[in-house]
């Protein structure tokens, strides 16, 4: 079978890290070449992965070999980037969020569509076990009552696009987008409505740096979402249903070697605790997009995905 040649464009340490040993971890991909300006990090990760090393990207979109482009870059960059790639007859993996505008989504997905090109969007989380026994927590109960999501983190040494307005950073678009995308996978088949959604931005500070949200879904759960930049971390779900309730930590970001852990009680409030499964969630996310690109039934259900949370992403916007 012949491997699925997978192009990195831009090299910060989160692709060097995560997204590129994980690529690199899976038989049916192949590591074909990285991209990024600068032309030092671009030839040591070249000759370290034995692979194309581009400065030019128009180098990289003109390869025959290419068949993916994955986009790693800061989130202002993401749409012209991708629709770039997509144009030249690439398929495109992006990092999270696929952009900072529901337009410009709509824009990609329509234009995924017309030029038959697999276009998807990296919440790593979704694949992970531990986000499967959420949900199968929530399906099997008798109903759930509300839904605490919390993701917030301490200020970083080097924040780097995080706090520019341009390249679209800021708590809203680099951690709320996680809370988001847990929420509309537990309740698929319900309409959502933003309650209240407030998005703060410090005296002084170019981008936000906290907000929340209360949603209302249509079978009558509701949720509340709350995220930072500058604070304590945490990173949890908590999961109030009619007969039990729920909750794990590091449901988002999380090591390699991390093993969940389930606090479950009962109608009558007594705790059980579960061990979880361990897993890398990238490798698990990759090997999803592996099918993705051989189903078109499955890419269809992610362009919509990729709709349903940049509109609510909007909706809590524009509240």
């Amino acid at each position: 079978m012949r491997l699925l040649n997978v192009a990195v464009w831009g090299l910060g340490n989160h692709a060097q890290n995560r997204i590129i040993p994980a690529l690199t971890a899976i038989d049916e991909i192949k590591l074909i070449g990285i991209c990024s300006r600068n032309t030092k990090i671009v030839e040591a990760c070249a000759e370290h992965w034995s692979c194309y090393g581009w400065n030019d990207p128009d180098q990289m979109l003109n390869s025959t070999e290419v068949d993916v482009v994955y986009i790693a870059t800061p989130i202002g960059v993401h749409f012209s980037l991708a629709k770039k790639a997509i144009e030249a007859g690439k398929n495109v993996w992006c990092e999270k969020p696929l952009t900072c505008s529901y337009i410009d989504t709509q824009t990609l997905v329509s234009l995924s569509e017309k030029k038959d090109k697999i276009l998807t969007e990296s919440f790593m989380h979704l694949y992970h076990p531990q986000f499967q026994r959420v949900k199968k927590f929530v399906d099997d109960s008798k109903g759930v009552h509300s839904v605490i999501c919390r993701f917030g983190i301490p200020t970083l040494d080097k924040p780097g696009f995080r706090n520019s307005y341009e390249l679209c950073g800021g708590a809203l678009w680099d951690v709320a987008t996680y809370t988001v995308s847990a929420l509309l996978p537990l309740f698929p088949d319900q309409q959502v409505e933003v309650i209240f959604s407030e998005v703060l931005t410090k005296k002084g500070m170019q981008v936000d740096n906290e907000g929340r949200a209360v949603l209302r879904f249509s079978q009558g759960a509701t949720a509340y979402l709350e995220w930072s930049v500058g604070v304590a971390y945490k990173n949890e779900i908590d999961i109030w249903a009619i007969d039990s309730s729920f909750f794990t930590d590091k449901i988002f970001s999380k090591p390699k070697e991390y093993q969940p852990e389930y606090k479950i009680r009962d109608i009558n409030g007594n705790e059980s605790v579960e061990n979880g499964e361990r897993s890398e969630q990238f490798i698990d996310m990759f090997r999803n997009f592996l099918m993705v690109m051989n189903d078109k039934e499955q890419a269809l259900t992610e362009r919509e995905n990729i709709l349903k949370r940049a509109k609510l992403m909007n909706d809590i916007v524009n509240f």
